[in-house]
């Protein structure tokens, strides 16, 4: 694996781990039991996801590594479809594709 395709996976990984991060603050804005362990757990993860963008930071131009964080809209919209149960319309559907492939063109580019 390439050091460019490392930093790609990275930023990925990265937006993954941002969209479980949102969620469970949303989750947070939800209870008021538990509150403080969601806003510790979110905040915990949006820590791991600063360092490992960092690191994929060293392999890639921010040119590429912003814009294709970008995905973390995709993870978003997954984890609170599967987490929180919320719905994606046909809109939602196809705005969610069109970042699909602005980040396919963003790192082709690269």
């Amino acid at each position: 694996m390439s050091s460019m395709e490392l930093g790609i996976v990275l930023v990925l990984l990265c937006a993954l781990i941002e969209g479980f991060a949102q969620v469970c603050l949303k989750k947070s804005a939800m209870l008021v039991e538990g509150r403080v362990a969601w806003i510790a757990t979110g905040i915990g993860f949006f820590c791991i996801e600063a360092l490992l963008y960092s690191i994929a930071l060293q392999w890639l131009d921010i040119s590429v590594a912003y814009p294709l964080g970008a995905a973390s809209f995709l993870a978003v919209s997954g984890f609170s479809r599967w987490l929180l149960k919320e719905s994606l319309d046909a809109r939602r559907i196809a705005g969610l594709g069109l970042i699909v492939m602005g980040c396919a063109m963003v790192v082709a580019q690269g």
